[in-house]
């Protein structure tokens, strides 16, 4: 008996995933990235037979998927800025909200003179790497109070081909003990409050760290803390940059307003015309 084509699998895996009510790319995506083949070359072989490996790996990946698994944990594989990043249940899954928080950076490393770059709360890295990757020259340091997380994106620096320095630290500990600063500083820290917890995907709660997701005092707690120390680590002119829940707008604002009562705080908006961004800084951009 014949092997199952390209097409007749996808059409039964397309029919589960719309029966309930799952990302009908799903089983696409899985399918193309075991073929190392891209969109168009796996429409180009729509009709070929797949070998018995393939199939069989198919169906294991689909029924994690099914079972609640994210196609990036599956694979091993996400895209950041450009960049194939190796995550696991380790670290977070790098989402586009957070790209805009790099490209605001760039713009900002492409203007003004920046050279020592501090990423807190790195997780996998992506922030870190994609900002190294786009200017070679910056000395990027990473944190992350996570060695798991660490171990990661120690791997995704290496598979990458990006020299970063990563510190293990509770937030920027370290770095106060050592009388560090920084030209720019960015974070994409825990800021889901645990009152949110009920209305979140189970494909983020049963997967994803919740250190990396939770915080205190309806998710501020960790800005409360930036806010009180990036004071001291900063260099005469600087530019911060950090991710925020899309109600926490103004209230991390006022934080650093009155942390930075020289500097420019700004709230910015991301592609869904949602709060996601505050830069604080003292640079004539």
């Amino acid at each position: 008996m014949p092997n199952n084509t390209i097409s007749s699998l996808l059409k039964k895996a397309n029919q589960v995933l719309s029966e309930r009510h799952l990302d009908l790319n799903a089983a696409e995506i899985l399918l193309e990235t075991r073929l190392e083949y891209t969109r168009s070359e796996l429409w180009t072989h729509y009709f070929d037979e797949l070998s018995d490996e393939a199939e069989e790996q198919f169906q294991k990946d689909f029924k994690r998927y099914l079972n609640g698994e994210p196609v990036q944990y599956i694979l091993n594989s996400a895209s950041f800025y450009g960049l194939e990043f190796y995550v696991d249940q380790s670290v977070l899954i790098p989402r586009p909200e957070t790209e805009e928080l790099v490209q605001l950076a760039e713009q900002v490393a492409q203007k003004e003179k920046v050279e020592k770059v501090l990423d807190i709360c790195t997780g996998s890295g992506a922030i870190a790497i994609a900002l190294k990757k786009r200017f070679p020259s910056l000395s990027v340091t990473a944190s992350d109070i996570s060695k798991d997380a660490l171990f990661t994106a120690k791997k995704n620096s290496e598979i990458l081909d990006a020299s970063i320095e990563y510190v293990e630290t509770d937030l920027v500990t370290l770095f106060l003990e050592e009388k560090r600063t920084f030209d720019m500083i960015l974070a994409n820290p825990p800021y889901i409050a645990e009152a949110e917890r009920a209305e979140m995907s189970d494909y983020v709660l049963k997967n994803e760290p919740d250190l990396a997701l939770f915080a205190e005092n309806d998710g501020l707690a960790i800005y409360e803390r930036l806010a009180i120390d990036l004071p001291h680590l900063v260099n005469k002119t600087f530019w911060i940059g950090l991710e925020i829940g899309y109600a926490q707008g103004e209230a991390v604002q006022k934080l650093f307003q009155k942390s930075f009562p020289q500097a420019e705080v700004v709230i910015h908006k991301d592609m869904n015309k949602k709060d996601r961004m505050i830069t604080c800084t003292n640079m004539l951009i």
